[in-house]
């Protein structure tokens, strides 16, 4: 019985066909993410005085696993990361193989408040990926306070709006 099995390899031409500049692939891992692979968590949380409703500074933000998805995406195996703890603070060292040498780039992050240790090497390897452009964009998004909905204690429980809806309107030039 003959079977038709055909290896598929991911290399870093990917689906560009041959190779990729340094630069076309420091531009792949800078794109934006679809808006609905972004996440958000509530920073600051606040009554209004104006309106006397409840908002929070939505704060977006990536997993650890699109950042590794897509440095795999494009980079394939030609990445690898280090991760160290100095003082409180854990760094994570992300080296690219980019025209045949490794180049490093690095950020830490603090213990966090669910599972420190975790925490910290995820979040840590998320900021050395913002150092390569993976994410960037997302912190220049203006200041984007969201109604929200509190518990009777005042704290956060859950946006009232989509905040890429606050997103649009403070980008756009007919508010």
């Amino acid at each position: 019985m003959a079977t038709n099995i055909k290896k598929v390899t991911n290399t870093s031409s990917g689906m560009y066909g041959g190779q990729e500049s340094v630069d076309d692939k420091l531009f792949r891992l800078s794109k934006q993410f679809p808006n609905n692979e972004v996440s958000w968590r509530a920073g600051r949380v606040f009554q209004s005085k104006k309106d006397g409703k409840w908002y929070a500074l939505a704060l977006a933000y990536l997993s650890v696993r699109q950042v590794q998805d897509r440095l795999s995406e494009v980079m394939g195996h030609n990445w690898q990361n280090n991760h160290i703890v100095y003082g409180g603070k854990t760094v994570c060292s992300l080296g690219l193989k980019l025209d045949g040498e490794w180049i490093w780039r690095s950020d830490g992050a603090g213990d966090t408040n669910y599972e420190a240790d975790k925490g910290a090497m995820s979040d840590s390897l998320k900021r050395a990926g913002v150092a390569w452009g993976i994410g960037r964009y997302l912190y220049d998004l203006k200041n984007t306070y969201v109604p929200c909905e509190v518990s009777k204690a005042g704290k956060f429980m859950k946006f009232s709006v989509d905040p890429w809806e606050i997103v649009r309107k403070n980008q756009s030039e007919f508010r």
